[in-house]
C-alpha cells in the first residue's frame, strides 16, 4: 500500500526512486518493532507525515541537479527529510545529524542497503558540531523539521551554514509569534528571514509552512553556546 498512497499525492518521482523509498519504508517498519524510531506507526500516517512531508521539503529546497551542494539535516531522527532528499537527488551531499544513537545507526543501515554514496550520518549534539571547524560554516543549506523553538533552532543551525547559504525549516501554523521573537537571535547569529511558503498535508490536513532564511554574516565565535544552554536560555 505504501506506493499507492504515496503516488496518489506525489507523482514527480521515478520508478527507481519509488522502489527505494518503499524499501526504506519496509526497513523502518521492521526496525521500529525493535526500536522506538518514530512516534507514529500507522502506515498512512508514516507515508504522509514522514515520506510525503519530506518530499515536499525536498521540492522546497529547489535543488539544481547540476550543482553539488552540501546540506545538513539537524535532528533528522529516522532520516526525515534528509534521507528522502538523498534518494531524490544524488548530486548533492547530505549530512544527517541526531543526538540519538539508535536513529543514527538506522539511517546508516538504510544508506548502506540502498547504496547511497551521498549521505553521511553523524551521532552528535548540534552545540558540539557547531563549534567543530570541520563542520562550522561548511554547509550551503541547513534544514530541520519542527525540531525546536525558532530562536533555539537558529542557534543550532546557523553556525553550520556558510555566509550566502540558506536555512530552511518547517513549522506548524501559527508561525507569527516565533518569527517575531526570533528577530534578536537571527540578528546576532547572522541570519535574515526571507519568506514563508504554506502547504498542507493531505488526509490529516496539517497546516504547515516552509520558512527560509539567508545567512548574511558570520556567526560570532561564542555561538552555539555549550550543550543545553540554547534551549534553557534562548537568545
Amino acid at each position: 500500500m505504501f506506493k499507492e498512497i504515496l503516488i496518489n499525492y506525489y507523482n514527480n518521482i521515478t520508478p527507481e526512486q519509488l522502489n527505494m523509498l518503499n524499501e526504506y519504508y519496509i526497513l523502518l517498519s521492521e526496525h521500529s518493532k525493535l526500536y522506538n524510531l518514530t512516534a507514529i506507526n500507522e502506515e498512512d500516517e508514516v507515508v504522509i507525515k514522514h515520506f510525503y512531508d519530506s518530499l515536499m521539503f525536498y521540492d522546497a529546497l529547489e535543488l539544481n541537479d547540476n550543482k553539488k551542494l552540501k546540506i545538513v539535516d539537524m535532528g533528522s531522527g529516522a532520516g526525515f527529510p534528509g534521507l528522502v532528499a538523498a534518494i531524490m537527488n544524488d548530486s548533492c551531499s547530505f549530512t544527517l545529524v541526531d543526538s540519538v544513537g539508535k536513529k543514527v545507526n538506522f539511517t546508516k543501515i538504510v544508506a548502506e542497503k540502498l547504496k547511497l554514496k551521498n549521505l553521511t550520518a553523524i551521532h552528535a549534539r548540534s552545540e558540539t558540531l557547531g563549534q567543530d571547524f570541520k563542520y562550522r560554516e561548511q554547509f550551503d543549506i541547513g534544514v530541520a523539521r519542527s525540531l525546536a523553538y525558532l530562536p533555539v533552532l537558529s542557534e543550532y543551525l546557523l553556525p553550520l551554514i556558510r555566509v550566502g547559504g540558506k536555512m530552511i525549516i518547517t513549522k506548524e501554523y501559527p508561525i507569527e509569534e516565533e518569527l517575531s521573537v526570533s528577530k534578536k537571535a537571527l540578528k546576532i547569529l547572522g541570519g535574515k528571514f526571507i519568506k514563508d511558503q504554506a502547504y498542507e498535508l493531505p488526509i490529516f490536513n496539517n497546516k504547515r509552512a516552509f520558512l527560509t532564511f539567508s545567512k548574511e554574516r558570520k556567526t560570532p565565535a561564542e555561538y552555539p553556546r555549550r550543550e543545553g544552554i540554547p534551549s534553557k536560555k534562548p537568545i
